[in-house]
């Protein structure tokens, strides 16, 4: 009875075993800078796993099975992560960071052709 019980308790654990979270999803920089991230990594899977950044070759992050640590980028575009399992180039699952990019002189540019009327 009580291995049952047991079994019926770790259950819902190992169904869930699958996981990736980035956080955030969403970077905003500057116009003419790169975005500065502290991008939170997660994940949960059956193995070992790496963190990869496409094109490059090389992980930005190899784990254990389950990992959660935190990592400082500089993203100039949207970016697509790949978590990779670490004994072969099998892609577990893909996450992407959009960067949006904002122009702080845009409403001074705005509000002087309003003033004086000018395009």
């Amino acid at each position: 009875m009580r291995l049952v019980l047991l079994l019926l308790l770790l259950s819902p654990a190992l169904c869930s075993a699958n996981e990736f979270v980035l956080t955030p999803l969403i970077c905003v920089q500057q116009k003419y800078h790169s975005c500065a991230i502290q991008l939170k990594v997660r994940w949960q899977q059956a193995k070992p796993a790496c963190l990869y950044l496409p094109p490059q070759t090389e992980p930005l992050l190899c784990g254990p099975a389950g990992i959660q640590q935190e990592l400082a980028l500089q993203l100039t575009k949207d970016s697509r992560f790949e978590l990779r399992a670490a004994d072969s180039p099998q892609v577990l699952a893909q996450r992407t960071i959009k960067v949006l990019t904002i122009d702080f002189n845009a409403g001074d540019k705005l509000l002087k052709r309003s003033r004086w009327g000018t395009q």
